[in-house]
């Protein structure tokens, strides 16, 4: 079963960030859903293992509007927010739309 494989792969990165005191990215695509809706926790496809045993979620969202970038979990201090983003082909960098 690809669930049973997924949460044992996501145990294996946990135990090997905690035992080597490293970070680890894991990029997962979300579920469909409606178009310019924000997404959340349970758009992470998958079992429910890789929000639980992230320090840090993480979700980039394109919208008609732009680019949003929402930390959705923050292990650290707790803080989580959205802010509103677009990119700047001529300097090649992301900032934030005031």
């Amino acid at each position: 079963d690809r669930f049973i494989t997924q949460d044992a792969v996501i145990d294996e990165f946990r135990r090997f960030a905690t035992e080597k005191r490293v970070n680890i990215m894991l990029v997962i695509h979300p579920r469909k859903e409606e178009d310019n809706q924000l997404l959340g926790m349970s758009s992470i496809f998958g079992t429910a293992k890789a929000t639980q045993e992230a320090d840090l979620v993480l979700i980039l969202q394109r919208l008609k509007e732009g680019m949003a970038l929402s930390v959705k979990k923050n292990r650290y201090n707790g803080h989580v927010g959205k802010i509103d983003i677009n990119f700047n082909e001529a300097l090649t960098l992301f900032h934030e739309v005031d």
